[in-house]
């Protein structure tokens, strides 16, 4: 997938930041982007570790661009061992890797952002 590809091998995301300070700069702009002074209330983004160890991500896309974007679940075999996975049922956006690859999990959804645009309502890959 060109997700993996642009993260692991040229160590620069879409937006043209270096992987390793990237972190997860596109989610907290895109979750920037979708407060309105209500949205924000009952919907957003929350983060936690998992004992894989790794981290694990649901952004509630409700009333947002990405409201019934599907995304089949998926785990991608990044370098080094490091791995992500990331899914959708439209309502939901998850996303977990292991503890170094945020970035990657931020250059997928920026992807997947950056398709919904064009493509509203289909199921992404």
């Amino acid at each position: 997938m060109e997700v993996m590809r642009v993260c692991s091998k040229t160590g620069r995301s879409p937006s043209g930041v270096p992987d390793k300070d990237r972190g997860i700069q596109f989610i907290q702009s895109w979750y920037a982007s979708n407060c309105n002074g209500e949205w924000e209330h009952e919907f957003g983004v929350r983060m936690a570790t998992s004992d894989n160890p790794g981290w694990h991500i649901e952004i509630d896309v409700t009333e947002t661009d990405l409201e019934g974007v599907h995304v089949a679940r998926e785990k991608h075999e990044l370098l080094e061992g490091r791995w992500m996975i990331a899914w959708s049922d439209g309502v939901v956006f998850q996303l977990a890797c292991d503890p170094l690859s945020l970035c990657c999990v931020d250059v997928f959804f920026e992807e997947v952002a950056g398709k919904a645009a064009a493509c509203a309502g289909d199921t992404l890959a």
